[in-house]
């Protein structure tokens, strides 16, 4: 029996762009073999929580079919799992058995495979670097349909290669990867707020013993308020929970796309300053559902900007030039025509060399998410300008717009042009 393909318009989370696509939906491995020999040209995907036009193709592969928890070492933390579970589907698995991810986005509704051809981060990186530190193997179909194991040790360069090779060197079917032990699912958090952007990067700076960290900028407030923001720092409770059991949050929907001039520089100044009373300083006790995932308490969440969709610039500079670099980008947004709605700010650490496609270097990250108006690809280029002279770099998984050099990462040292996405092509067009 061979995979079953439909044709519709495709998008990722930020709803830009959208593309019509023929989409495959295999539901065995011989199926996805017959499905590579056949097929020119196409992309996996997962879940779609990717943004920009990471995972779009006029060919596109569902691996959401692939759901299997193969192997859990549960006295070891070793889990084997098919490419596409959700990490949401394997958190109550681990943690009743004492287990967390070492790194973890900010939404939990991304797929394995998704997770290493993003190489994701999170609120950690200084100490616990990027998902693929925590890998341990893989099983990756090639371009001829055939299947090789990829480790440290055994095909070590196609290993290096995949992680964060954004689906580029082949689909994966399966993970193997190392947990972070946890005697808690509560957390100490300690939030932070300060009057101005220097004073929010001097904490940021100074030395923690707080293993997560990460900031909200308000960018969209004027005058003396223009960031301002809180730090929110945050490790587990070591304290051993009688029952572990992963919290369920409550969560709201979003039921139908918001109009167009829902977010505008009013609506977004009254949001940022009621967030920014808010977040007044504090300590507190919460747990892990709710520090590691707040975005997932409001479903569909990207439907409030409307159905044009947004454009997330997330960049990362690097130590030396870091304060500079964002001090510029916040400069230029001041008198810009586009303001980001949210903004969020990371530290990150060094980067092992031999994951040379990992977004994260050492430095700073930040992410903006912009509605996409008339001028945010004038906006975006504006802030690639600024941005390219410091070595500052591109997010892939979230990007839409920006210059290829911003991205660091030669396509075409790849290989076959079997897995084929529109992000690739723009980054190959002259």
């Amino acid at each position: 029996m061979k995979a079953a393909i439909s044709r519709k318009i495709v998008k990722n989370w930020a709803n830009f762009p959208q593309i019509e696509a023929e989409i495959a939906h295999p539901e065995s491995p011989e199926q996805l073999s017959e499905l590579c020999r056949q097929w020119p040209q196409f992309i996996a995907r997962g879940n779609g929580k990717c943004y920009g036009d990471a995972a779009l193709s006029p060919r596109i592969c569902s691996t959401l079919a692939f759901k299997k928890i193969l192997d859990f070492d549960a006295q070891n933390g070793i889990l084997e799992c098919e490419a596409g579970v959700l990490l949401s589907e394997l958190l109550p698995t681990i943690v009743a058995a004492g287990w967390f991810f070492h790194v973890t986005p900010g939404i939990k509704a991304i797929t394995v495979g998704g997770a290493i051809a993003s190489d994701v981060h999170g609120k950690n990186h200084p100490e616990k670097v990027c998902f693929s530190q925590w890998l341990l193997s893989f099983e990756l179909m090639q371009s001829d349909g055939s299947v090789l194991r990829c480790s440290r040790t055994e095909n070590a360069e196609l290993f290096y290669d995949t992680c964060g090779g954004m689906g580029w060197t082949g689909v994966i079917l399966s993970a193997r990867f190392q947990l972070m032990p946890l005697k808690s699912v509560r957390m100490q958090q300690k939030t932070r707020r300060f009057n101005n952007f220097e004073a929010l990067f001097a904490a940021m700076e100074a030395p923690q013993d707080w293993p997560y960290a990460a900031a909200w900028i308000d960018m969209a407030s004027g005058g003396s308020r223009y960031g301002r923001g809180a730090v929110f720092f945050a490790k587990h409770i070591e304290n051993a929970d009688a029952k572990l059991e992963y919290p369920k949050s409550n969560t709201i929907s979003v039921p139908f796309y918001a109009p167009s001039w829902l977010l505008n520089r009013f609506s977004m100044q009254l949001y940022n300053t009621r967030y920014f009373a808010k977040n007044a300083d504090r300590d507190f006790e919460t747990d892990i559902d709710s520090y590691f995932y707040p975005l997932d308490r409001l479903l569909h969440w990207n439907r409030l900007y409307g159905k044009k969709g947004f454009v997330q610039y997330q960049f990362c500079v690097p130590q030396a030039h870091a304060f500079q670099g964002l001090k510029a980008v916040l400069n230029y947004l001041k008198n810009a025509p586009d303001t980001p709605f949210l903004t969020v700010l990371k530290k990150h650490g060094p980067r092992p060399a031999e994951f040379r496609n990992s977004f994260p270097v050492e430095g700073y990250s930040l992410a903006m998410d912009f509605p996409k108006t008339r001028h945010i690809f004038q906006t975006v280029r504006a802030l690639d300008d600024i941005l390219t002279p410091l070595g500052a770099k591109i997010y892939l998984t979230k990007d839409a717009c920006s210059a290829p050099e911003m991205a660091h990462i030669d396509p075409r040292r790849f290989g076959a042009d079997k897995f084929f996405s529109l992000l690739k092509g723009r980054l190959l067009a002259p």
